[in-house]
């Protein structure tokens, strides 16, 4: 979740001219491509048995929802090598995606966006072959990267960083299978610069293709149709992820929000006749 400031007094002297500064600064989105990476397989076998041992605790840290201790040992894992993984492989990848995406969800997206920029800028400038067929030189970047370190970029606030990375992704057509996160983070990056018509459309393309819980990008929805006015639409699609992730409390506090904003912006018969 993107950590908004308190905005105080938000039931007074609310405008229309108002609205989308209110919701930027205190809607909660998420960016939660799930946590990738086949870090035991792919080590297995490949690497020393102390590496083996950590990969294995560090799955069953995430499964178990033990974020902190997942994320110490990641980096343990990344620290193993004394070279710091300055030549990535696809080994190395597993890790490093693992780990930064830990980093991200922890709150240390620098930290994340320092992880991953090898894998990009090593593949961008070394790892390009010919399409012999189509005599076409692709990039071989790997979608989720890409993702991941959008996702990373939106933390920081490097909306157009992100939103460059993410239209990559969504014109790759050999990455469909990374669309829908591309798409939500494109619906994030996209809202926060005011976009918020074409934010909504990310959405909703988004949901048409997510698998599992969806109720995330619902949420991100329903606070870009409160940033365009649409409070009835948004709260009902909010109440229906509440219901389908009744512990997710950034879903009860948007509730929370809009039905307050709504009620500022919107006079109820009651406030008429006071006015009368």
């Amino acid at each position: 979740m993107i950590s908004r400031m308190s905005l105080l007094n938000k039931r007074h002297g609310m405008t229309a001219l108002s609205l989308t500064v209110f919701l930027a600064l205190t809607g909660c989105k998420t960016t939660e491509p799930p946590l990738v990476g086949s870090a035991v397989d792919s080590l297995m076998g490949k690497r020393a048995a102390t590496e083996e041992r950590l990969s294995t605790a560090a799955a069953n840290a995430i499964i178990a929802g033990k974020t902190a201790e997942a994320l110490a040992l990641y980096e343990k894992l990344y620290a193993h090598d004394n070279t710091g993984f300055s030549s990535p492989d696809v080994d190395h990848q597993d890790v490093a995606l693992n780990y930064a995406q830990l980093l991200r969800k922890t709150g240390k997206a620098q930290r994340a966006i320092t992880i991953l920029t090898p894998f990009v800028e090593i593949q961008r400038g070394e790892t390009r072959r010919t399409d012999k067929k189509r005599g076409e030189m692709k990039d071989k970047i790997d979608p989720i990267i890409l993702n991941e370190y959008a996702a990373s970029s939106i933390e920081l606030g490097n909306f157009a960083k992100a939103e460059t990375l993410l239209t990559r992704v969504l014109e790759d057509k050999n990455a469909s299978k990374f669309h829908a996160d591309a798409y939500n983070l494109l619906g994030i990056a996209l809202d926060a610069q005011g976009q918020h018509r074409e934010a909504e459309q990310s959405f909703r393309q988004s949901l048409d293709g997510w698998k599992g819980d969806a109720t995330s990008v619902m949420n991100n929805l329903a606070v870009c149709l409160a940033s365009q006015g649409m409070f009835d639409e948004s709260l009902t699609t909010l109440r229906q992820a509440l219901v389908m992730a009744p512990d997710k409390q950034e879903i009860a506090h948007n509730i929370q929000m809009v039905s307050d904003l709504r009620q500022s912006l919107i006079p109820t018969p009651r406030d008429i006749k006071k006015k009368k």
